[in-house]
């Protein structure tokens, strides 16, 4: 993909994020969570990462030249 750094940046963050969510949901759902491992702090981790992408959103469209959506 080619893209600027700070879309890459952006997508980096994002991508980390869902990989660590991702892994609290597979060891909750084999009964092996780490220590503060909910389903409730899975689901908080979750939703976080809506602003995370959001701001990867934002800086593609600034990226493309497209006026931000509000």
């Amino acid at each position: 993909m080619i893209a600027p750094d700070e879309v890459l940046q952006r997508a980096s963050v994002v991508n980390q994020a869902l990989s660590k969510v991702y892994g609290q949901v597979k060891r909750l759902e084999r009964g092996d969570p780490e220590q503060g491992e909910t389903m409730e702090a899975a689901a908080q981790a979750q939703y976080e990462v809506w602003n995370m992408l959001r701001a990867m959103r934002t800086a593609m469209r600034h990226d493309l030249g497209v006026t931000p959506d509000d």
